[in-house]
């Protein structure tokens, strides 16, 4: 079992592309989210945004335990300017158990949904220590690649952390997806 897991909710297939190219680049498990309500098509287009405005949460399944990793990266659509509702259930789940966790979204528009990544805070009960944002059509056509390098070092990093590893305390969240460069935290001691 790696360190690290990636796992992701994706309708069009976009997301986990983007979810199997991070895993590779960081030697992490891949678990999808899976849900038994079909979003596919334009009914369920219609019917995930639905879900998303009203806060829904659907039945999941996940093939991984991802209380067991030390980090766990969620990926999803932007639905209506919020993370996908799968999303929404994953996180209630096991978010406040988690270690350690990192988020990145896909939008049509690529751009940076501080929204989005506020909601997967509030529903993890603590913020990812890293977020990045992907335009649909850059994971589509590879040009992705580097954001997803860049973002894999920035997680590699982290686990690194003195802070990271003793579970002293959660750095303050990076984010490799807007125009300020990451943050630095030095780690505390260990006792």
């Amino acid at each position: 079992m790696a360190e690290i897991l990636v796992t992701w909710f994706s309708r069009s297939g976009s997301t986990e592309k983007a979810a199997r190219a991070l895993a590779q680049r960081l030697g992490a498990d891949v678990a999808p989210i899976v849900t038994p309500v079909p979003y596919r098509g334009m009914r369920g287009f219609a019917r995930g945004l639905w879900d998303s405005v009203r806060h829904r949460r659907p039945q999941i399944a996940i093939a991984a335990d991802p209380t067991q990793y030390r980090l766990v990266v969620v990926g999803c659509p932007v639905w209506a300017g919020r993370p996908a509702a799968p999303l929404h259930t994953f996180l209630r789940r096991y978010g406040p158990r988690l270690r350690g966790l990192a988020a990145f979204c896909v939008s049509g528009s690529g751009a940076a949904y501080d929204g989005v990544f506020a909601e997967i805070a509030d529903l993890a009960g603590h913020r990812p220590l890293a977020t990045l944002s992907l335009a649909e059509r850059e994971v589509t056509s590879g040009e992705a690649a580097t954001s997803l390098t860049a973002f894999a070092g920035v997680l590699r990093e982290a686990l690194d952390l003195t802070v990271f590893k003793t579970g002293l305390d959660r750095p303050a969240g990076w984010r490799v997806d807007g125009p300020m460069p990451p943050e630095r935290h030095e780690p505390h001691p260990a006792p």
